[in-house]
């Protein structure tokens, strides 16, 4: 096959800029290439982070110059340079003048290391206070007494095991032990030594849960050798007049805390708050707190299954005994202070990735959805957990072309290394909310004003 580069059509490249001429592609090749072109690209032209799973990169340098950043580390290239950009390696181009360069892609077969959307098996718990709501809600089977569906967790106890692509039949966390930085991204994998630090829950209330509170990580490192416990509810649903309790709602001694656990009167020194769907409580380590009667919320939180309970309403568990409690670790983890506040305000814009909540432990977006949308989170170096609360829609990786059908009350885990996908909505609204590690570069001061005054630094 013979062919001159200027009998080509000119077409768009998939970094949406600039654009390329193909003298090759897949179809053609017959072999691992994906595809051989020349790209064009105008000076300034800056492509915005990419990363491939399977797929391995190559430019040769014709005519200009350019700076290529793999992993943060810029290359500063001109005419006959050449770069090889491994799979699983972030990449972005700058052009500093007008290039010309050849580009070719080659896919590496790696059916048992390929990542994709992942689903999981209905990871159900029963509990006092739990009914057939969620199972019902969840179109599953009916069972009675189920409190809560651990969606994507990585406890040792009760790991999420996965139900779709090469990787079904395995446990969520053995699949991090084989790939934990294309899983979890190199900064949560480093920062968390391989480990997922995010449990997503969905809980539902049939009866008020125990008051109870959760320790900061040096508390649980110090007792229990794990990380703490601060958490976020997302209210989903919720029955007329139900209410959460966050925070105290007047000052009191450890002295005056234990004189109102002894006598079962905890509860009146606690902040209620009536809830409807939409609304959003950040419970940060060391915040007492509990769930009231009728309430179906999803709860993003620290992997950690540590609970001081406070007080429980001299009830029996299903099994007609008491269950334990925990007032003294409770009283060393409890923050006394009253605050002016306890509610989360955020705009929920329409076809938006609305700011929730952002944390050193975690980050969470709603996204309300008509229209398609992308979601490039590469620059993140993260996984993202997505749960559909309303709706259904469909997730579809850029690089790979895989795609999951998400419906309401349903979670997947979105691994890193192909963190750039688009959600399209199936109904009239959808609505996600998307949980990660928020590992972006934080600007300057100096880069925030000059973005501001459009000035160049």
């Amino acid at each position: 096959m013979k062919r001159n580069l200027h009998d080509t059509p000119q077409l768009s490249t998939s970094y949406e800029m600039g654009l390329k001429r193909v003298l090759l592609s897949s179809n053609e090749s017959g072999c691992s290439i994906t595809q051989v072109a020349v790209i064009e690209l105008k000076a300034g032209e800056h492509s915005a982070k990419h990363i491939h799973p399977d797929l391995q990169d190559l430019f040769f340098i014709l005519e200009g110059e350019i700076d290529i950043t793999i992993d943060d580390k810029v290359h500063h290239c001109g005419k006959e340079d050449f770069v090889f950009v491994e799979h699983l390696k972030s990449y972005e181009l700058h052009a500093i003048t007008d290039v010309r360069m050849l580009a070719m892609g080659c896919v590496i077969e790696t059916q048992r290391t390929k990542l994709y959307p992942m689903l999981f098996e209905p990871n159900l718990h029963t509990k006092l206070w739990g009914s057939t709501h969620l199972t019902t809600w969840k179109e599953l089977p009916t069972q009675p007494h189920i409190g809560e569906s651990w969606e994507v967790s990585a406890v040792p106890t009760s790991p999420s095991v996965i139900t779709n692509g090469t990787w079904a039949g395995y446990t969520l966390n053995e699949v991090i032990r084989k790939m934990p930085e294309a899983m979890l991204g190199k900064a949560v994998a480093t920062h968390y030594h391989n480990q997922l630090p995010i449990l997503v829950k969905l809980i539902d209330t049939s009866d008020k849960l125990s008051v109870q509170v959760h320790p900061d990580d040096a508390m649980a490192r110090r007792i229990h050798n794990q990380q703490g416990k601060s958490e976020m509810w997302y209210v989903i649903q919720a029955q007329e007049d139900a209410c959460i309790y966050a925070g105290f709602q007047q000052e009191l001694t450890p002295e005056a805390y234990a004189e109102k656990v002894a006598n079962g009167t905890i509860i009146d020194a606690l902040a209620k708050h009536e809830v409807h769907a939409g609304d959003v409580f950040y419970l940060p380590a060391g915040r007492i707190h509990a769930i009231g009667k009728g309430v179906l919320l999803a709860e993003v939180q620290q992997t950690s299954d540590i609970t001081y309970r406070i007080y429980d309403y001299d009830r029996l568990d299903l099994n007609g005994e008491k269950r334990e409690l925990h007032t003294d670790l409770a009283a060393q983890a409890l923050d006394y202070t009253v605050y002016p506040n306890y509610r989360n305000t955020y705009q929920d814009q329409i076809d938006e990735a609305n700011p929730c909540l952002d944390t050193e432990h975690f980050s969470v977006r709603v996204l309300s959805l008509t229209n398609p949308m992308r979601r490039n989170m590469v620059p993140y170096d993260s996984f993202v957990i997505a749960t559909c609360v309303q709706g259904q829609c469909t997730i579809r990786i850029r690089s790979t072309h895989d795609e999951v059908s998400l419906r309401e009350g349903f979670s997947c885990l979105i691994p890193a290394a192909i963190a750039d996908y688009d959600i399209i909505p199936n109904t009239v609204e959808t609505k996600l909310l998307e949980s990660y590690i928020n590992n972006a570069p934080r600007k300057s001061l100096k880069q925030l004003i000059s973005q501001f005054l459009h000035w160049s630094v």
